[in-house]
């Protein structure tokens, strides 16, 4: 799916917009009354929550497995001298970094990739595994109320392919099962931010 990125920020640099997601801004005040310093964005992608973050005196290490969406995520911050901890990772390898290192951990919109059942349940646990205790994952995903889901054409179970894409879809009892056995979920919040209907997860470390 890299190369369908690639093509994607290779022929727009600005592809999601240039302002922060809603859902960042709303991470962002949860982020600043508990504290969180060092911050970790799983699939950064162009950078605009990323650079908000870093903007704003958080501590921001950014992963993307797309080296185009990492080529552009460095050249905004040059512009704007910037400098975050920024790699390009391969999200089956785990998490490049040890244990108990981070306050939070935001992805918007990483996990509906198309990523298997055990990949998701690996990435759970590498989440637990770099987050401080008590540590922060806030996360959204791609709703089984969006308008597309059970479109295009069926993948696997909840992945279909949509316009070259390939997205997962997640029920509540999904996201709550993914989480049951490394985090405590404090809220689910059903937001929208065209074209998608998304789940907005809100957790924390239990260990």
């Amino acid at each position: 799916m890299n190369e369908i990125w690639d093509k994607v920020y290779s022929s727009d640099e600005s592809f999601f917009g240039d302002n922060p997601s809603h859902f960042a801004l709303m991470s962002y005040n949860d982020f600043k009354k508990q504290g969180v310093i060092k911050l970790l964005e799983l699939g950064c992608g162009q950078g605009r929550d990323t650079i908000f973050f870093a903007s704003n005196d958080l501590d921001v290490h950014a992963l993307d497995s797309s080296i185009i969406a990492i080529e552009n995520v460095r050249k905004n911050l040059r512009e704007k001298n910037i400098s975050i901890d920024l790699k390009q990772f391969d999200a089956s390898q785990g998490i490049p970094f040890s244990n108990n290192l981070f306050d939070a951990i935001y992805a918007h919109m990483f996990f509906n990739m198309r990523f298997t059942d055990e990949e998701l349940k690996f990435l759970f646990i590498e989440s637990n595994r770099v987050l401080k205790n008590n540590g922060m994952l806030y996360f959204s995903v791609r709703s089984d109320k969006d308008a597309q889901y059970n479109t295009g054409k069926r993948i696997e179970t909840h992945i279909y392919e949509i316009n070259g894409f390939h997205i997962r879809f997640f029920t509540k009892s999904q996201i709550r099962s993914f989480l049951s056995d490394n985090f405590e979920i404090k809220n689910i919040i059903e937001d929208y931010e065209e074209p998608a209907s998304l789940y907005l997860v809100f957790s924390y470390k239990k260990y």
